[in-house]
């Protein structure tokens, strides 16, 4: 106890900090450390001990008010983390058991931009009571992907002075160049979890925009070589079903079937950077069900990818149309979703009790087979090429003995193209976009007519960041065409996404001719995010004919939509205050031909008081709101004006037991 209150003390009045400190580490002599939570081993001798944290929140800057300290040391195959949290205070660290990847009470946590491109790394937590998480960050610590699970070691130990870790984590988890000497960005996050306290070995200002681009730095690792990624893993399922009674004359439930099934998951590094992942017949049945949802709107349902051959390298392969801060329903649209692969068959053959007509109707599309080459490379081209066949589905038929089969699902080729490209010194990314979607139609498939033979799209993307990252300008705009039977472009044009088919729309109208169909879309943003004062504005828009469905997730098309978003923040605590934001809100819409749609206005405030109590409040205003598509294909339908209220309140988060509404 003594020596945590006498280190905290000299550490608060170590005041003179560098803004990007550095770490150097050296290989370790000798055995490697066993990693049991202690940092005893005489290897940890080799290093010293890093130099001292600074809070991020709630006092940006200021002196931590625990010492936290950690090492690092490496060997030809892995790196080892240890830190030694202090805790002068008679309740100690807060240890509660959590789930991986969850943040249960106290925690530490190492980042690694290994790629030292100022935008990405690769995270690792580990609480107080051993719990660990993992995520991949991206969009310079605007995403954190927490589906990526590496294989890594770690262990923790609470003892009289507060908590240790310890760390392995192998260099085949991460990705780095061939230089002899290792330059990775590092950034090291202890949370004080009784005061909502965080705390950064690089200092950090909550007004700054970014998180990557603000890491001090690793130094120090030599000789090691990048590992090629090898990973083959084969599967074998054996499965046995057997049907209900309760339906005596239904054959299919009447059964018992025997299935056997062989498939293969495997990486292969081209280079430490750029890897191929393929799949023959994946096996995603322990993949987490989705959660139950009803639509009563007739807008798509959005649900998260959680398939590993999918999941891993997705942030290459993003593309949204908008990522609005005020919100809205366009931030969900995308270029390429991947749920659409594999996705449930398109046809749905009902059966008929009256006729005995009965259908075992598959619930998912086989994947044949899928491969796709990702990774960046260190000067900062990133790649993503993806291509996966889906296989033909029957629905088995039997009707008073008599059985066949009808297609409901064609043979179904999908590809996608990404490349981005990182300048002016990371400040600047420039990328192409490009899918293709090809469905193989052939003798037994009429009853497929209604869906698009093929489907492309493409896009350009740009986004540039000035004046220490503060400003920002983003555009991108997206093109599509899809190609069918005139009875599948016309169920295009009448679908929920469009309904041209609307009385009142003069400026549309249904061509039961037409065999093809073509759109655009895109977005244009600028904002300012450091400061007391922070915004965004900017336009987004969708044409009538833009379809990206067959491969990617649109809400709605032919629309024109403003939004304006601008916040006056309070970071540091002040009066009763722990924190206070205020935001002011405005959104318009247009539809193609010019006509106002929708008007709306929102004020919110969220809070926290110094006794960790939270209060969210606000009030939006709707002076102008017609609908195009609650009547699903019939006129517009003008709602009443009005406005909304909400308020929540929270007890203090720091508690085993709070309340929220």
């Amino acid at each position: 106890m003594i020596h945590g209150s006498s280190t905290a003390l000299a550490q608060m009045s170590d005041t003179s900090r560098i803004d990007h400190p550095v770490y150097m580490t050296q290989q370790i002599i000798g055995d490697p450390p066993v990693i049991d939570g202690v940092p005893s081993d005489s290897a940890w001798l080799q290093v010293p001990w890093s130099q001292h944290f600074h809070q991020y929140q709630p006092n940006d800057t200021a002196a931590a008010t625990q010492l936290t300290r950690f090492k690092v040391l490496y060997d030809k195959r892995f790196l080892y983390l240890a830190w030694r949290c202090y805790d002068n205070t008679p309740q100690g660290a807060e240890v509660r058991l959590g789930r991986r990847d969850d943040f249960p009470g106290d925690w530490v946590e190492v980042n690694f931009d290994s790629f030292n491109d100022k935008r990405t790394g690769f995270s690792f937590t580990t609480s107080a009571s051993g719990v660990k998480n993992d995520e991949f960050i991206s969009k310079d610590g605007n995403d954190w992907d927490s589906s990526w699970n590496p294989t890594w070691l770690t262990k923790s130990n609470v003892d009289s002075l507060g908590y240790t870790v310890e760390s392995r984590i192998p260099f085949s988890q991460l990705r780095f160049g061939k230089a002899e000497e290792q330059v990775w960005g590092m950034q090291s996050t202890r949370l004080l979890f009784r005061n909502d306290e965080r705390d950064t070995w690089a200092p950090l200002r909550q007004s700054q925009q970014g998180w990557v681009s603000r890491f001090g730095q690793l130094r120090g690792i030599k000789g090691v070589v990048p590992r090629k990624p090898l990973e083959v893993q084969p599967y074998v399922l054996g499965q046995l079903t057997t049907g209900g009674e309760y339906d005596a004359n239904n054959p299919f439930t009447n059964r018992v079937e025997n299935r056997f099934t062989v498939g293969l998951d495997g990486r292969v590094g081209i280079t430490n950077d750029i890897a191929v992942d393929f799949t023959i017949n994946p096996d995603f049945g322990q993949v987490e069900a989705d959660p139950g949802a009803i639509n009563l709107e007739g807008f798509q349902i959005f649900f998260s990818e959680r398939r590993p051959f999918f999941v891993e390298n997705q942030n290459i392969f993003a593309y949204n149309l908008t990522e609005a801060e005020a919100g809205g329903a366009y931030n969900s649209d995308l270029v390429f979703y991947s749920r659409r692969i594999g996705s449930s068959p398109s046809r749905t053959v009902d059966g008929d009790d009256k006729t005995n007509l009965y259908v075992d109707q598959p619930e998912n599309t086989t994947i044949l087979g899928a491969a796709k080459v990702s990774g960046k490379t260190q000067q900062g081209l990133s790649i993503g090429l993806l291509n996966s066949v889906t296989q033909r589905e029957y629905a088995r038929l039997n009707q008073n003995g008599d059985q066949w089969r009808e297609v409901v699902e064609p043979l179904t080729s999908y590809s996608v193209a990404r490349v981005q490209q990182d300048l002016n010194e990371r400040n600047t990314t420039v990328g192409i976009i490009a899918t293709a979607v090809n469905r193989q139609f052939n003798e037994g498939t009429q009853n497929l007519e209604f869906l698009h033979r093929s489907a492309y799209s493409g896009g350009v993307d740009l986004l540039h960041r000035w004046n220490n990252r503060a400003w920002y300008l983003s555009a991108n705009v997206v093109a599509s065409q899809v190609n069918g039977t005139p009875e599948a472009v016309t169920r295009t044009q009448t679908a929920f996404e469009r309904l041209f088919q609307r009385p009142d729309a003069d400026h549309l109208s249904v061509d039961s001719s037409r065999t093809s169909l073509a759109g655009t879309g895109g977005t244009v943003r600028l904002g300012e995010v450091a400061g007391k004062w922070i915004f965004e504005t900017g336009l987004t828009w969708r044409s009538p004919g833009l379809e990206l469905n067959d491969i990617g997730f649109l809400q709605n098309s032919e629309q024109i939509s403003y939004f304006g978003w601008v916040q006056r923040r309070w970071l540091q605590p002040f009066g009763i205050f722990r924190w206070l934001r205020w935001n002011q809100n405005v959104y318009m819409n247009w539809d193609w031909s010019g006509r106002a749609l929708g008007r709306s206005y929102n004020t919110n405030a969220h809070m926290q008081f110094k006794n960790f109590w939270s209060l969210s409040s606000g009030l939006s205003i709707e002076q102008q709101d017609i609908s195009t598509t609650t009547l699903r294909g019939g006129p517009a339908l003008r709602r009443p004006a009005g406005f909304s209220i909400f308020a929540q309140l929270g007890t203090n988060n720091t508690k085993k037991l709070r309340l929220f509404p």
